[in-house]
């Protein structure tokens, strides 16, 4: 009823990928576009960092 433990080999692929690289596998998709009654618009895509999509929110008020 014993069994002997096994090794296994393995091979460990290095996954990590550049800026540039997850850039243009996950192209920036539009999640909202404002318009103003002066004609201007603001365009924002999803992965924004919240403190500046406050900050531009806060602007248009």
């Amino acid at each position: 009823m014993y069994k002997p433990n096994e090794i296994v080999p393995i091979q460990i692929q290095n996954q990590v990928r550049t800026d540039t690289e997850r850039k243009k596998s996950n192209p920036a998709k539009l999640a909202m576009r404002l318009k103003k009654a002066d004609g201007s618009e603001v365009l924002i895509y999803n992965g924004i960092n919240s403190y500046i999509l406050t900050a531009v929110l806060k602007e248009l008020n």
